[in-house]
């Protein structure tokens, strides 16, 4: 009996492939916002052992699985958003005001955490196929320091019942969730480059928006944008069209639909 041959392994993958995204929608219509500024992320699963040893064992011992738990913890940078200084990351104010004073099923969260080997730009490079979703209960620390340390918090995420394995989300597409628009006020004769950040604006590296609709000024009957280039899954530009006095509502397209959170611009 000859030993397994063994093939030599390629490039290292890397611990910050991990993406988490917490549910603030519904679990009938999740809205799965991403957790941003995540570093040292941990899942990790433990068993419960109980002694299952018989008189046929001939003196060992044996041991029998009888339960399992699961957590995730990680640290967050407590930085702002890169569109507003004056904004914490979405995700992360989410867990937050999630555990703040709640106990009960106020401090559950639904979760999704997956790999994602990307590149600089973006583009999958790497194995995307580890994928979950569970419950968990929150738990959120600051860790403070001294007056030249930066800014981080604790986070632990622990298990509610079972975890499971999804579809890689990658590959998937979603109807665009849009968070920010800036700057926030225009004028009737457009022409203003206003910044969109959101999520659902590429699929599988390439972009995701609808090249007939793209973006309209107005809601769904507005009147569409002058143009558009969509940079990430979750930032694009739109040149504004002339439009009335007035608050009106930006509306992202994409091979899915149309977005449904709603975020204005005051048109002067």
């Amino acid at each position: 009996m000859s030993a397994t041959p063994r093939v030599i392994l390629g490039s290292d993958t890397l611990a910050r492939k991990w993406w988490c995204d917490k549910n603030t929608g519904t679990h009938a219509a999740p809205v799965w916002t991403p957790v941003g500024g995540i570093s040292d992320f941990k899942f990790s699963e433990s068993k419960t052992f109980q002694d299952n040893s018989d008189y046929d064992s001939g003196g060992a011992k044996s041991q029998g699985t009888t339960a399992y738990e699961w957590s995730i913890e990680f640290k967050l940078q407590r930085k702002v958003t890169h569109a507003d200084p004056l904004i914490h990351d979405h995700g992360q104010e989410s867990i937050r005001t999630g555990c703040k004073r709640t106990t009960g099923i106020a401090n559950v969260g639904e979760f999704r955490w997956y790999e994602m080997n990307v590149n600089d730009a973006g583009t999958v490079i790497g194995p995307a196929v580890e994928a979950y979703t569970g419950l968990a209960v929150m738990q959120w620390g600051n860790d403070g320091g001294a007056m030249d340390a930066l800014d981080t918090v604790s986070v632990e995420l622990k298990g509610q019942g079972a975890y499971v394995d999804i579809t890689h989300p990658e590959g998937a597409a979603v109807v665009p969730v849009l968070y920010s628009v800036t700057p926030a006020v225009g004028v009737q004769a457009g022409g203003t480059l206003h910044k969109v950040v959101g999520r659902g604006f590429f699929l599988a590296g390439v972009d995701n928006v609808t090249a007939t609709t793209g973006v309209k000024l107005g809601g769904a009957g507005g009147t569409a944008a002058t143009g558009w280039i969509t940079e990430s899954d979750n930032v694009l530009y739109f040149i504004a069209p002339a439009v009335a006095a007035g608050a009106k509502a930006v509306v992202v397209y994409n091979a899915v639909g149309v977005s449904t959170v709603t975020v204005n611009i005051q048109i002067t």
